[in-house]
């Protein structure tokens, strides 16, 4: 079996770990597995990790353009043309390709389809009912028809790629997205427990008796931190050993730095950027705060800090809820109300043993939604295409 994944995206988040997860799980079954996505300061990280499991690298750019005009000639032409040199240099028996957004791969898609090639799509952020012009409807229609298995990551996610591209709901299976649980922490006593959060605590320069509450994802809009960082100064008034550690990069961070300095955060913000130990984190840290506005299911992370039996709170948004039920695996709140989300933080805060509870309850629900299930379902439907 060769196995090509690829994806558009010119960052590491959560669908590119999904498809490095994918195709790492390719490789300990045999399978030849060859990789394209865009080469970029901000995947170079990604590109190692692909080469190091012994995954063959292609600089393969179909990110979409700026601006709409001449799309046919800037993006869809080309597009095109790259995906079918791709294709026909890697010859693969099945393609695995993350829509990271709605309206990405479509090219990629299409050709796929033109060559009859066995392709899985997983769409892995669709936040609403786009519209689609008839011609590209059709197009789409057609490419699911060709030898194609599409995949969503959530019914929240499955609702709106069927309302979107008009595919009969009972045909889009639904994977979500696996909690990864590092094998290295299972066995941890509570003194093992307690010596990483003193030791995270020094590393970051905070003091043993700090909370920590930790948030993981991209510095973008969609992740709502321009909500938190608007509900810090009211907690730490209250609770002044509470500390707000941010793991992630992006576009928002100019814009956050500005806030923390003009609210004299400094000492309760800690911008930690990319990091690779996020389960050492998730384990040492008290509290784990999520504002997202929309994901494409119920997010990695939000999965990964309940199997690390980390007491959650998290807005409501997309398929969250499908995991999550309230006050009894985490506390939820709904998305974009700072307010609720300065209430949830300040009661969690306040009922650490009530969070406790929700927390294992978590971690025996989190075993519904592994990262193994996932493994085995995609490749599952992988193994079936390609026979087909």
């Amino acid at each position: 079996m060769k196995l090509l994944t690829v994806f558009p995206s010119e960052i590491r988040g959560g669908a590119e770990e999904y498809s490095l997860t994918i195709a790492k799980a390719a490789v300990k079954k045999g399978w030849e597995v060859d990789a394209a996505f865009p080469q970029t300061e901000n995947t170079e990280s990604l590109i190692k990790d692909f080469r190091e499991t012994g995954i063959s690298y292609h600089n393969f750019n179909i990110a979409p353009v700026d601006g709409k005009h001449f799309k046919l000639f800037r993006e869809h032409i080309p597009h095109c043309y790259k995906t079918f040199s791709l294709l026909k240099k890697v010859k693969p028996d099945v393609v695995h390709l993350t829509v990271p957004w709605p309206f990405w791969c479509f090219d990629t898609l299409v050709t796929c389809a033109v060559l009859n090639i066995p392709t899985v799509v997983v769409f892995q952020l669709f936040s609403g009912h786009f519209h689609y012009s008839k011609l590209r409807l059709k197009a789409y229609q057609w490419a699911y028809s060709r030898h194609q298995k599409w995949i969503a990551i959530s019914n929240n996610n499955r609702s709106f790629v069927s309302e979107s591209l008009k595919i009969p709901e009972e045909e889009i299976p639904v994977i979500y997205n696996g909690a990864k649980t590092s094998s290295e922490f299972l066995n941890y006593s509570s003194e093992d427990t307690l010596f990483l959060r003193n030791r995270v605590r020094q590393e970051i320069g905070l003091n043993a008796d700090d909370i920590i509450l930790l948030t993981v994802g991209r510095l973008h809009f969609q992740k709502g931190y321009q909500d938190l960082v608007e509900v810090i100064l009211p907690i730490i008034k209250e609770f002044p050993d509470a500390k707000f550690v941010w793991v992630g990069e992006g576009d928002k961070r100019e814009y956050l730095v500005k806030k923390i300095q003009k609210y004299q955060l400094n000492n309760h913000v800690i911008l930690l950027g990319y990091r690779k130990d996020v389960p050492r984190l998730l384990k040492a840290a008290d509290l784990f705060v999520f504002p997202t506005y929309f994901e494409g299911g119920q997010s990695f992370v939000v999965s990964e800090a309940m199997a690390h039996d980390l007491p959650i709170i998290t807005s409501d948004a997309s398929g969250i809820p499908e995991i999550i039920d309230n006050k009894i695996h985490g506390l939820l709140f709904p998305k974009g109300d700072q307010e609720k989300l300065k209430q949830g933080i300040l009661w969690a805060l306040k009922n650490p043993e009530a969070m406790q509870k929700m927390s294992k309850n978590a971690v025996s629900r989190v075993q519904n939604f592994s990262e193994k299930k996932m493994i085995e379902k995609t490749l599952e439907i992988v193994e079936n295409l390609s026979n087909n």
